[in-house]
């Protein structure tokens, strides 16, 4: 016998109606069949953003990390990100904020902590420097670092208790390992835990750049991109394919200064907006479609041929003081940056190597590792390289090869380059344009990139330019 409908199964049905019918939404179905019960919330995603720059030491102190901060946590906000912003921290404060952190963030799909300061490595672990650091960087031991410092490692730990089932740490500093003094016992490599991925700046044993410049954005390029590359992002892309743009997008701002790298276990499609079943696996056609999603993107040539031009006098100040003021653990510091791939180290190591003030002076060893640098496009070793070449030292000798050198270098912005390019092609049997002398002079007095600075040693350049007499500069090995 049919049962006849009762009055609660009548209101079922009339809800269900309803519904398809599309007059009454899924939530007001859910209030309406238990008004005790109210939407559960989505879990937020959280951020702690800690940005260092006034550090105790005035050697220390650094322009933009405090804007790269504010910039980060803007943009994550934008992301529906739980942001907190703190500037300035000494290393109690910063283990505090990590361990507040973790706490507010218990239990969380996603968890990002993102620090811009002063940074140094030990074996792999890296350690983050509060602002009462109290000797300049270069001067921190070992033991000072493991001591007097946040490692990254307890960052993880922290995150782990809070059972953050996605935990992504971002570190814009350097990486530049520490040789001085003992290690204390029981170090441990960081190797990213179970959902988790560690992103930095910049290769293992390499230096970050603070900025683009005077005339540029007051952002460091990985911050500046970071935020760029975040704002374009897709919902559906997952992070590793942010991280992969980043590296290309601060590689070519820098010239391949700098390259980030990062280290991921993370498992499952992980998103900046939503967290997948972190049981499947990531779907490569996914992949292939967030990179598509992202065709057209890219870092703006502009900035960095900026970045390049305005750093290229630091750049150089760095290779001639480097060369010049060297011992042991200065020297395994480089081997270990050019090791990484950094082109400045690289060309510090071949200016050793030619000047043979602190090793064996060998041309060739020189032309290797300018070579190397060279092969980056990076503008200082080409015109190295170049002067070598012009004169034979440590490769056969060729005109035509060292031209094309400088040319390159001078298209980049090395006025140094400019006026050997000059010199060569009066030495090829052009004849001197005085205009354009008077041009390139007046562009690297406005802008001495390349050019000698107090306090650096003489120019290795060819000898007896003609520039080198019109600013009154004293050629090598001529007293």
């Amino acid at each position: 016998m049919a049962r006849t409908p009762t009055l609660v199964t009548k209101r079922r049905q009339l809800l269900t109606a309803l519904l398809g019918a599309g007059l009454l939404g899924v939530n007001s179905l859910t209030a309406r069949a238990n008004p005790a019960s109210t939407p559960v919330p989505a879990k937020r995603r959280h951020a702690l953003v800690i940005g260092n720059a006034r550090y105790a030491v005035p050697a220390n102190a650094l322009v933009n990390p405090v804007n790269d901060a504010r910039l980060i946590a803007e943009t994550l906000r934008k992301r529906n990100f739980d942001v907190t912003l703190l500037t300035d921290l000494t290393t109690p404060q910063m283990e505090n904020a990590v361990d507040e952190f973790a706490t507010r963030a218990t239990n969380a799909e996603l968890a990002m902590v993102y620090f811009a300061g002063h940074a140094v490595a030990v074996d792999d672990v890296n350690y983050l420097f509060g602002v009462e650091l109290a000797v300049p960087l270069g001067e921190v031991r070992i033991r000072t670092a493991q001591q007097s410092s946040l490692s990254l490692r307890r960052v993880s730990q922290a995150l782990r208790r809070a059972n953050i089932r996605a935990r992504l740490l971002v570190l814009d500093a350097c990486r530049t390992n520490l040789t001085r003094g003992a290690a204390s016992p029981g170090l441990i490599h960081t190797v990213p835990a179970g959902g988790e991925l560690i992103a930095f700046s910049t290769q293992p044993g390499a230096t970050a750049e603070d900025g683009f410049g005077k005339d540029g954005p007051r952002h460091s390029p990985y911050a500046f991109y970071f935020a760029q590359g975040l704002d374009a992002l897709p919902a559906t892309a997952p992070v590793e394919n942010f991280f992969k743009q980043l590296t290309g997008d601060v590689q070519v701002a820098t010239a391949h200064r700098q390259v980030p790298h990062y280290a991921s276990s993370l498992v499952g499609t992980v998103t900046f907006t939503t967290l997948a079943d972190a049981q499947t696996p990531a779907v490569p056609g996914a992949a292939a479609s967030g990179q598509a999603a992202q065709a057209g993107r890219g870092p703006s040539p502009t900035l960095g041929r900026d970045l390049i031009r305005a750093r290229m006098s630091a750049w150089e100040y760095e290779i001639e003081r480097g060369a010049q003021y060297l011992d042991e653990p200065r020297l395994s510091a480089l081997q270990a940056r050019a090791k990484a791939g950094d082109v400045v180290a690289m060309t510090t190591l071949g200016l050793i190597a030619e000047n043979g003030e602190h090793v064996e002076q060998d041309y060739k060893a020189a032309a290797r590792w300018y070579q190397r640098a060279a092969d980056q496009g990076f503008a200082p070793a080409q015109t190295y390289l170049g002067e070598l070449t012009g004169m034979g030292r440590g490769v056969p000798k060729n005109y035509n090869v060292a031209e094309r050198l400088f040319r390159e270098a001078a298209e980049a912005g090395h006025h140094r380059a400019t006026l050997d390019l000059l010199d060569l092609r009066v030495r090829m049997g052009e004849p001197m344009d005085p205009r354009e002398w008077a041009t390139a002079l007046q562009d690297a007095a406005r802008n001495p990139a390349g050019l000698p600075l107090p306090g650096m040693p003489p120019i290795q350049g060819l000898p007896d330019m003609p520039w080198m007499r019109a600013l009154g500069v004293r050629p090598p090995g001529q007293p």
